[in-house]
């Protein structure tokens, strides 16, 4: 190769070569370079209107808008009534919004700048509850005065930050001026910045990042080496320290079993059936049915029955139920005067026939109607609780399907929740199964004590079980069909049947199956003394405050021993 040539040949060489390292740099800075694009507030917080802000809530930036309105910020209802307060509550029927403390009702009208309180009128300066063709809007400087948060209205652009009182939050200082992005990731886009020893909230951390929100109401990302002096605390300082929930908490555990009234006469037998049960005392008879949609009730009540279970050293939790076919349950609670009415008429009879409680067993509450149902329990407890008055509610074992039924407000305005720990496999199921599997109480408890607290959560057992029918139909189809039966029924028919039952360890109970007469193979888990010692005996395992039990005169009269020794202190 030529002198000449050789040379040319090398500085391409070493142009190709730079040209590599040019490359790589530029891969480097396109890889580790961060981006300081910055994220516009209408991209961040989307497109605002006129007299509109945006809302953040806590740790998240909520999709209802806030209404901004001389100056004065205004929250959507339905996001007051999802995430903020649920107290607050419209009345459609009454056209008033109402908000239940432990001890009052409030009425506010749309439009208005006037409160009532227990007929009391009250001027508030502004109007509370502002009306729009979007919506509701509740003035967010009257529902802090009577909810556990602060609002704070920022500009450019404007939004309302919303943050809580007692809970624990996780604080940290910035070391340094800084960036906050979008996202984890320095190719995230910018959306706020932050100075050198700002107190920031630290939502969430990563290895390398953490979810922060700023004190104007950003959430997003910082580097976890710009944080310092991270700790977690409970803040002492709330916002609103309302008048207290106060419960009726008798000293001794519940004991309570369910006395079934179908008729009038069926009074007289209160000696008789309680004649074996050693350690009740609670009774609670089904007084009570709603006879039609507007607040009718049909009353079984007799003042003599509880003359006679006062002289028994029982108390009396009367119970009304809503199972008539007459009844709408969600028209009667979507109703003031409906509700009114049954809450007036109960109160009024325990004040004058003398009974200690009053137990709701609203079953089936569609969906639909869970607000209202809340609301009616609310505003009973606020009746309850000024007349000394034992306010308890039934409601299913914690299922997704049954959420609505806010077991958690319901353990703050109620004396006593009781959890029915039955009906795992029910009348019409096309599946057989035990009333109670072991599993299916105990689940349904502890789910239950992460809403309600302890003290107030008794456990209802059953005492019966249910004799499963399986037969085969012409076409080949199988047809199930199922009947309640007591305790001692129970062991009759196992007799007469010739069958001895085993123990399944899937349920914790005694099960039996033989094929009928008829062709019919036929299914049974027995409740018997073992399955009751078991179930009572978890209100000790979970120092619960006591048991019930679904029905009177189903049972053996050995049981009232085991419920005793499963409940007592040791």
């Amino acid at each position: 190769m030529k002198k000449r040539e050789k040379r040319l040949f090398q500085l391409l060489a070493a142009c190709v070569a730079g040209l590599g390292i040019l490359a790589i740099i530029a891969v480097c800075i396109v890889k580790y370079m961060p981006t300081f694009r910055r994220m516009s507030a209408d991209e961040y917080f989307g497109a605002l209107g006129e007299n509109e802000a945006a809302v953040i809530v806590h740790d998240h930036l909520a999709q209802e808008r806030a209404l901004v309105l001389d100056g004065k910020p205004y929250l959507d209802y339905t996001l007051v009534q999802r995430e903020l307060n649920s107290r607050f509550h419209w009345d459609a029927s009454a056209g008033l919004l109402l908000f239940s403390t432990a001890e009052q009702i409030f009425e506010i009208a749309p439009d208005s700048t006037v409160y009532t309180v227990e007929g009391e009128s009250f001027d508030a300066g502004y109007e509370i509850l502002q009306t729009t063709p979007s919506g509701m809007y509740l003035s967010a400087d009257f529902m802090q005065q009577y909810s556990d948060l602060k609002c704070e209205l920022f500009e450019n652009p404007p939004r309302v930050l919303v943050t809580f009182g007692s809970r624990n939050i996780t604080t940290a200082v910035m070391r340094r001026d800084s960036a906050v992005r979008r996202l984890g990731g320095i190719k995230s886009p910018i959306i706020t910045d932050v100075t050198e020893g700002t107190t920031v909230t630290v939502l969430d951390q990563m290895e390398k990042w953490s979810q922060i929100l700023t004190p104007d109401g950003y959430i997003g990302y910082v580097k976890n080496r710009r944080l310092r002096d991270i700790e977690t605390e409970a803040m002492t300082d709330t916002y609103y320290q309302g008048p207290e929930y106060t419960s009726i908490h008798q000293e001794a555990k519940v004991d309570l079993v369910w006395h079934q009234i179908d008729y009038p006469e069926m009074n007289a037998n209160l000696e008789q059936d309680i004649a074996a049960a050693v350690g009740l005392n609670v009774i609670s008879p089904t007084w009570y049915f709603l006879s039609d949609s507007a607040g009718g009730i049909q009353s079984f009540a007799d003042a003599s029955y509880v003359q006679r279970a006062h002289a028994a050293g029982l108390q009396v939790w009367a119970l009304i139920s809503n199972f008539s076919e007459n009844v709408s349950t969600t028209t009667l609670l979507a109703s003031r005067q409906a509700r009114q009415t049954v809450q007036n008429y109960l109160v009024s009879q325990a004040l004058e026939l003398g009974f200690d409680g009053i137990n709701i067993d609203f079953e089936g509450i569609a969906q639909e109607a869970g607000y209202d149902y809340v609301q009616f329990m609310r505003e009973l407890s606020i009746l309850c609780r000024k007349n000394g008055i034992v306010l308890s509610v039934d409601v299913p074992v914690p299922m997704e399907f049954s959420r609505h039924y806010n077991r958690r407000e319901l353990g703050t305005v109620c004396d006593y929740v009781i959890v029915m720990g039955y009906d795992e496999h029910y009348a019409g199921s096309d599946i057989t199964g035990s009333v109670a599997s072991m599993n299916f109480e105990t689940t349904g408890i502890e789910n239950m004590l992460t809403e309600v607290p302890k003290e107030k959560l008794i456990s209802a057992i059953p005492f019966y079980s249910r004799l499963w029918y399986t037969r085969t139909l012409e076409d080949g189809s199988q047809q199930v069909t199922s009947e309640a039966v007591g305790m001692e029924r129970a062991e009759q028919i196992l007799e007469e049947n010739g069958v001895t039952p085993s123990y399944d360890e899937s349920t914790g109970q005694q099960y039996a199956e033989w094929t009928a007469a008829d062709g019919a193979f036929c299914q049974i888990w027995l409740e018997d003394a073992a399955s009751v010692s078991q179930r009572a005996g978890l209100v000790k395992t979970y120092d619960l405050a006591g048991n019930a039990a679904w029905v009177l005169g189903n049972e053996q009269d050995y049981v009232w021993e085991l419920i005793r020794g499963g409940i007592s202190p040791d």
